[in-house]
């Protein structure tokens, strides 16, 4: 097996893996949900730990899913001006849109970790967790998703060079 066939093995794995966490997340949220409304409504009784718990397993949910949303580009995307411009101010207008997000997810990345050092000694009221690793999942879905904007820049610019240089050999 060749070292590239390898290394797409492995990062569709992660794939694989990434959607795995975001599904038994989603159960997992569910399942939970189902005990804390049938003990309160029919057994009469709360079991404190099921709201932190579903909002910890949302949290990690929205922001994991989020960078699959991106990976298999199903974000919502405005496009009735960048529509209207022919193809290279369309592409340069995507690629400005791109450099955006990245500048955005940066600042994310940014508070993401302040938080986690301001957050590392409190602790869930119901459980022994620290809220810290809700930062944290914000923090790793924001530089996955950074990496895909940048492994999509790289395309663009291998893509670009080759199409000026296909254009320049035909002239």
């Amino acid at each position: 097996m060749k070292t590239a066939e390898r290394i797409t093995n492995a990062i569709d794995l992660c794939w694989k893996l990434l959607t795995a966490v975001v599904m038994t997340a989603f159960a997992l949220m569910l399942i939970i949900m189902a005990i804390q409304v049938i003990s309160r409504y029919a057994l009469g009784m709360a079991v404190p730990w099921t709201d932190e718990a579903s909002r910890y397993l949302f949290l990690a949910e929205i922001f994991l899913g989020s960078v699959l949303a991106l990976r298999y580009q199903e974000h919502i995307r405005i496009t009735v001006v960048t529509d209207l411009l022919p193809t290279p101010l369309r592409h340069v207008a995507n690629a400005l849109a791109d450099l955006v997000c990245m500048l955005v997810l940066l600042m994310l990345i940014v508070g993401a970790w302040n938080m986690m050092e301001r957050t590392a000694g409190v602790m869930a009221s119901t459980f022994n967790m620290s809220f810290s690793y809700i930062y944290l999942i914000q923090m790793v879905s924001a530089l996955l998703m950074m990496g895909i904007f940048l492994s999509d820049l790289c395309l663009r610019i291998v893509a670009a060079r080759q199409l000026t240089h296909k254009q320049s050999r035909s002239h």
